[in-house]
């Protein structure tokens, strides 16, 4: 009976942070070319890192939801973007 309650307990936990952290247990990220993007978001991209250095896309899908991160280099410094598939920018996964 004790390792049912602990069993159950353990999976209430699982599920619990999974809700709390939006699901993250469940985020898939795939590295993308500029080419695999939608165009919107093609878009934001070549004009939010107009004239400098972009290291990677990643495509996040999390919740149902799609979102693109960019990394890029601008003034020898490391940058994040996020943009949804219809090409607005965000402030992280959504």
């Amino acid at each position: 009976m004790k390792k049912f309650g602990l069993v159950n307990m353990t999976a209430m936990l699982i599920f619990t942070l999974s809700v709390a952290t939006g699901c993250a247990l469940f985020e898939k990220e795939t590295v993308v070319t500029i080419d695999q993007v939608p165009p919107a978001v093609r878009s934001a991209i070549e004009k939010t890192t107009a004239g400098n250095t972009v290291k990677q896309i990643e495509k996040i899908e999390s919740g149902g939801k799609v979102t693109y991160e960019v990394e890029y280099m601008k003034d020898g410094k490391e940058h994040d973007a996020y943009f949804t598939d219809d090409g607005k920018m965000v402030k992280g996964v959504q």
